[in-house]
């Protein structure tokens, strides 16, 4: 959600973004592979859920 006249209506702690389909079910697949796996990531998903 990076449409300013889009981010009154998104809370200040959300953000969205959007892709093709088809996209999105080729990062779904690669998703074991990506960077949400590292330990880097681990701790800023902990930090990001507090």
């Amino acid at each position: 959600m990076f449409d300013v006249s889009a981010r009154p209506y998104v809370a200040g702690n959300e953000l969205t973004f959007s892709v093709p389909v088809n996209k999105f079910i080729s990062m779904v697949e690669n998703m074991e592979e990506s960077f949400l796996t590292t330990e880097s990531w681990k701790k800023m998903k902990e930090r990001l859920m507090h």
